[in-house]
């Protein structure tokens, strides 16, 4: 955490940032630390998703980050870790050690933060606390009560029970770091969620990290600029200016700021980054001018390469949907995505996936289906507000177009049940057509007790004492073959195939 060294320093709140496996209670933690440590009017009025929200604990602020638990989200917990000075494990006493509690100790570990374990569900008959505490053991986590140092509490979020002790710790934890921030300077912090509202515009959610922001500071973002024309704390209510370690929601961006993207603001624009910015933009697009003939186009899909295009309501369900694409793995292909952004799918959207045919993710956002390309590309918007549901209708999307298509496709059988004339390479043969049509011209092959033993060609086709074109199945017909050794004979099968042009 950022902080200056002069007499300006005054303590300031924690950030906690829960994790563990799914199912093993983060979400009922947090929702009852919430519930009982807000106001009820207020906690009933928490309608935003802003992914963050203030307790007053003992006359103290704590500040918690509302990360989301599936697997798909392990980039988001991790930028949530280097977020916070506290983590709370949370590891089911009923269900122990598993793999997301693995992949969050070491982002734990990763981001040196101090932690405490929750073995959470101590209220169920098959409880095993201490076997949860061997498990952890056996993950380089040593719990105090096993001579180690890392504090554990063994509580039930359900029934509420060790809440107030676990709340103790997070205390203990942030007085042992002697957690500082300069009120006197410009605020900095972290982008923990962007969407795109329709009557408000760019809406962005920001941890204060040090210093504080104010309505009319000019902010910045990873390259994206604007000026703060609205603040509004965890609740929705308007605000003038938030301190360190609070959550904040900000109007005023430009453009949607990467979620993770570090922030300042200042009271003056920032000018001097905008002009080095647009110059550099100029020196490319010079470059680009100076290189004659070269001409940058939509990248079209290669084969076994998957184009992705993300639209979603918020930025982190973007990236959680971007990181579950990441993680997938399919032999001799690859995933690409171009896009991974907040808003309805539109016509650009649509345009570009027709172009680089790509496949479009909807998720919690709206498609216009009146709009022309929608009808063409139907099958390849997958629309859903679950995000492990809209990952799996995508895999099963991309596997289908995976499976080896047929090479080749048999367009009719004929029955040989007599053999009129035989020469070196042609032979004339009559039978009955079981399936399908025999067509002049057509390619063939020559079945023998389920073996091939050879190709040709169909030359001539004779049906009633006329020479005709085709002969549809239910018919008997005499043909003529151009076919060589060895010879046809009753009872072999002629099968007219023809190949497939592969993509």
């Amino acid at each position: 955490m950022p902080n200056s060294k002069n007499n300006n320093l005054i303590p300031r709140s924690p950030v906690v940032v829960v994790m563990g496996h799914v199912d093993h209670g983060k979400t009922k933690l947090l929702d009852y630390i919430r519930k009982t440590s807000v106001a009820e009017k207020e906690a009933g009025g928490i309608t935003q998703h802003i992914g963050a929200y203030e307790i007053t604990y003992k006359n103290r602020g704590i500040t918690f980050l509302d990360t989301p638990g599936h697997e798909a989200f392990s980039k988001l917990r991790g930028r949530g870790a280097k977020a916070a000075d506290v983590a709370i494990l949370v590891v089911a006493a009923d269900d122990g050690v598993k793999t997301q509690t693995v992949e969050a100790i070491e982002h734990i570990k990763k981001a040196e933060l101090p932690f405490i374990v929750a073995i959470n569900k101590t209220d169920k008959p098959e409880a095993n606390p201490e076997k949860v505490k061997k498990e952890l053991a056996e993950n380089d986590v040593l719990v105090e009560s096993w001579s180690g140092k890392v504090p554990s509490v063994e509580i039930s979020a359900k029934q509420g029970k060790n809440i107030n002790e676990l709340l103790d710790l997070v205390l203990l934890l942030a007085d042992l770091n002697e957690l500082k921030t300069n009120p006197k300077k410009p605020g900095e912090g972290l982008v923990i969620e962007t969407n795109l509202d329709p009557r408000r515009g760019i809406v962005a959610s920001l941890l204060i990290l040090d210093g504080i922001i104010q309505t009319g500071d000019y902010i910045s973002s990873g390259g994206v600029t604007g000026k703060i024309k609205i603040i509004e704390d965890f609740l929705g209510n308007s605000i003038t200016q938030a301190h360190a370690s609070s959550p904040v929601i900000v109007i005023g961006f430009t453009e949607p700021p990467q979620v993770g993207e570090k922030f300042s603001t200042d009271k003056i624009p920032f000018t001097a980054a905008l002009k080095v910015a647009k110059k550099i933009g100029e020196f490319i697009e010079k470059s680009f001018d100076d290189e004659p003939g070269q001409i940058i186009e939509p990248e079209e899909k290669t084969k076994n390469t998957f184009n992705i295009i993300i639209k979603s309501d918020f930025q982190s369900s973007a990236e959680a949907i971007k990181e579950g694409f990441e993680k997938m793995i399919f032999e001799n292909s690859n995933i690409k995505i171009l896009k991974a952004e907040t808003g309805n799918v539109n016509a650009g959207n649509l345009e570009l996936a027709d172009l680089s045919d790509a496949i479009i993710i909807a998720f919690n956002v709206k498609v216009d289906t009146t709009l022309s390309l929608y009808g063409k590309l139907k099958e390849k918007v997958i629309s859903g507000n679950i995000i492990y549901e809209v990952l799996d209708k995508a895999k099963k999307l991309i596997e289908t177009s995976l499976k080896p298509r047929p090479e080749r496709e048999e367009t009719g059988q004929l029955q040989i049940l007599a053999v009129f004339r035989k020469e070196k390479n042609r032979q004339v043969v009559g039978g009955k057509v079981t399936s399908g049509e025999i067509v002049k011209n057509a390619r063939i092959e020559i079945v023998r007790d389920d073996a091939v033993i050879g190709q040709g060609r169909i030359i001539s086709i004779e049906s009633e004492k006329k020479e005709v074109g085709k002969v549809e199945a239910g018919r008997e017909t005499g043909i003529a073959v151009d076919f060589g050794e060895p010879k046809i004979a009753v009872g072999d099968t002629v099968v007219l195939f023809r190949s497939l042009k592969q993509n």
